[in-house]
């Protein structure tokens, strides 16, 4: 197997011994040294150029990324970023460097990685980790719930909970867990006939729309916006468009503006 092949499957980071399990030669694996094809961090680890530092650390201190470094690795939504490296390991020596260590046998399944973001993190980061598994349908709610069955785990079943399926963005599932912990009833991805779906339906009276953009991305889409926007007029819907800073950075703000919404339309 071509060494850059081999080192793109295991996402860019590789031990000398696991490639040349995958078939690839020792002198291949010299080649692509000294021609700089790969580079070489630490003694028998190697790298493509560019690969993701937290991989290479991990790699090089022999463990594996875990928790929300991994969640942030394989694509999954993060709302804070991590201070350290998490990473896991099946030993008890101590490792050099900046890691979060959670002591695990490898290697570690996507459902692992949840149940440690749930263990180690606050709230609304594990469940912003958690939700996306499952909105991407790559862990399942019976497997979480599986892995919390214990006396002590009840913090992981009430982040299970919480968990929407029909979630479309880390802002719906941030705002959402701002609005619930108000006290305020929150329904998601609710149907409106000839408009479409809301992301948010706070007390069944005012509708919340999450924009992480910046500007309509086109004609088309322009035209759609205004189409809902006025069919939700005529309806009597009243609408919030929050950005998705007022949502992940300005809470108080964000649950104030709802509230005054709330207020508004009630007194009509």
């Amino acid at each position: 197997m071509d060494i850059v092949a081999a080192l793109q499957i295991q996402g860019g980071v590789a031990r000398r011994g696991t490639l040349l399990a995958q078939g690839v030669p020792r002198q291949r694996i010299d080649e692509a040294l000294s021609t700089q094809r790969i580079l070489r961090p630490a003694r028998g680890v190697y790298a493509l150029p560019g690969s993701a530092s937290a991989l290479v650390s991990a790699a090089c201190a022999g463990a594996e990324l875990a928790c929300i470094t991994a969640a942030k690795h394989l694509g999954l939504w993060v709302f804070r970023e991590p201070t350290f490296v998490h990473v896991t390991v099946d030993h008890g020596r101590p490792l050099e460097g900046v890691f979060r260590v959670h002591r695990q046998v490898k290697p570690l399944s996507l459902a692992d990685i949840c149940v440690q973001s749930m263990r180690c993190l606050p709230e609304l980061d594990a469940l912003c980790i958690v939700e996306s598994a499952v909105v991407q349908k790559r862990v399942s709610l019976e497997q979480l719930r599986a892995s919390a069955t214990g006396a002590r785990d009840a913090p992981l079943r009430r982040i299970i909970g919480l968990v929407d399926p029909h979630a479309e963005s880390i802002l719906e599932t941030v705002a959402r867990y701002r609005l619930g912990e108000e006290g305020l009833h929150v329904s998601s991805q609710v149907y409106i006939p000839g408009v479409g779906r809301l992301d948010l339906f706070v007390e069944g009276i005012l509708g919340i729309e999450a924009d992480g953009r910046e500007h309509h991305s086109g004609h088309k889409e322009f035209e759609e916006d205004r189409r809902r926007w006025n069919l939700l007029t005529v309806k009597g819907i009243p609408i919030l468009r929050v950005s998705a800073k007022l949502i992940l950075r300005e809470p108080d703000s964000f649950i104030r503006l709802v509230r005054q919404g709330l207020a508004s339309r009630k007194s009509q």
